[in-house]
């Protein structure tokens, strides 16, 4: 490749002020670099890599493809496969604060071979870096655009399907997600994971109001999993996703031995294992069912190890409660000045609830200005719950005194809890709280 020449990278530079200074180097260079923890030059090689491939890939797939098809679907093949080992070796070595947007990168990478496997693949890994990037709605654009061009069926790969599930669960168009749920259970060979992909199409039935169909798959799924679906101890996801199914199971069935039985599975799970993350969220996920059950001590035990590892709103909401719960906290304004709002994410329908169950339970009546503030600042991409949030900010606009009355309805929270298809499977069911707050 010529000095002068655009790099196939798609950075928009010129090759030899971009990759041709990394140029040949190999994977054990690449993987040197990792282990020495020099992650921005270990960025450099695996991009140089990719490059590297790319520039043989420019001269011969092409034409091979159209003078000999059969043998060029098979080179294809291979392509696809470094691609995605390439592209992966990237993605992991992207260094903080890096402003290099694969999303458009992946868009010059798409137009160097005329296929359409190729163009899923560079798809792909559009989509999946502007879902790890999309820090307040910043790729919500071009996510949208990606999810709805791309045709969907049993041939679609697997990993593309779990991604664009992924992307549209907070857009809450449940129609494309049982679609997809469909699509998963009949693609899947893995037993534990059809099992997954089947309760995931409970909840789904549930929040279109189909409870019988959703208890009757849900049921199912229980009951295969009472006869034992294969784990070790070391597969750590197959333990997670098993336990999160008996967790979430307690709100089609209220039996806390589901409660119980997650906790063993979980127990089991070799912690020293996972990272920072990963010990955030084992801890959170304890601290959870704790929670469910009533035992606001050691949740709040669970949750403060959690934060202790890695900030996150989830464990800094019900801590909050667990808090309120065995009266440990008075000064509601204080707390909250620790929690970041805009991290919240989808948990800011859970924290708009558990404040207002603080607020009633510690009778901070200037707390109510607080929740109307973050009313405002609330931005949910589902118009279902744009609706109810709007409707929920008029009543507390009231007078003070139907202020007191309107978050009175809102303890105990159990009666608002849903089945949602967010951190831990669960949500508030925003629709009985305003008939309630109508009453």
């Amino acid at each position: 490749m010529l000095d002068d020449e655009k790099c196939l990278c798609g950075s928009g530079r010129i090759y030899g002020i971009c990759c041709k200074p990394f140029s040949g180097m190999k994977i054990e260079d690449y993987k040197r670099e990792r282990e020495s923890k020099n992650y921005i030059k270990a960025y450099y090689i695996a991009i140089a890599m990719l490059t590297d491939y790319l520039v043989e890939i420019k001269k011969h797939t092409n034409r091979i493809l159209k003078d000999n098809p059969a043998i060029g679907k098979f080179i294809l093949h291979q392509d696809i496969n470094a691609l995605s080992e390439l592209a992966d070796r990237i993605f992991c070595s992207i260094p903080e604060g890096n402003t290099d947007n694969w999303g458009e990168r992946f868009e010059t990478i798409k137009k160097l071979v005329d296929a359409e496997e190729w163009k899923n693949e560079c798809e792909y890994y559009q989509l999946l870096y502007y879902d790890l990037n999309n820090e307040n709605g910043r790729f919500t654009e071009q996510i949208e655009a990606i999810a709805k061009n791309i045709k969907v069926d049993v041939h679609t790969d697997q990993r593309m399907l779990e991604l664009l599930r992924s992307v549209i669960l907070p857009t809450g168009e449940l129609t494309k997600l049982l679609k997809l749920d469909d699509i998963l259970i009949e693609k899947s060979e893995d037993s534990l994971m059809k099992l997954k992909y089947q309760f995931d199409k409970a909840i789904q039935l549930s929040l279109v109001s189909d409870n019988e169909g959703a208890k009757k798959i849900a049921d199912e799924v229980i009951e295969k999993l009472e006869k034992g679906v294969p784990y070790t101890e070391i597969e750590l996801y197959s333990q997670d996703i098993t336990a999160q199914m008996y967790e979430i199971y307690y709100n089609f069935e209220p039996d806390r031995k589901w409660l119980d039985k997650a906790l063993e599975i979980r127990k089991q799970m070799k912690v020293d294992n996972f990272n920072s993350s990963g010990k955030a969220k084992y801890f959170s996920d304890i601290a959870y069912v704790n929670w469910k059950l009533g035992n606001y001590e050691v949740a709040e035990q669970h949750f403060t190890t959690s934060l202790g590892y890695e900030e996150n709103a989830f464990a800094q909401i019900y801590l909050l409660d667990c808090l309120v719960e065995q009266n440990k906290i008075k000064n509601l304004k204080e707390y909250l000045e620790n929690v970041e709002f805009n991290t919240l994410g989808v948990d800011c329908i859970d924290f708009l609830i558990i404040l207002g169950n603080a607020a009633i339970r510690l009778n901070d009546t200037s707390s109510i200005e607080t929740l109307k503030g973050y009313l405002k600042e609330i931005n949910i991409a589902v118009p279902y719950y744009k609706l109810c949030l709007k409707e929920l900010e008029l009543e507390l606009e009231k007078k003070s005194g139907r202020i007191r009355k309107i978050l009175g309805k809102l303890s105990p929270l159990k009666e608002y809890l849903i089945l949602q298809p967010q951190f831990n499977g669960m949500g508030i069911n925003l629709e009985k709280i305003i008939e309630d707050l109508k009453k």
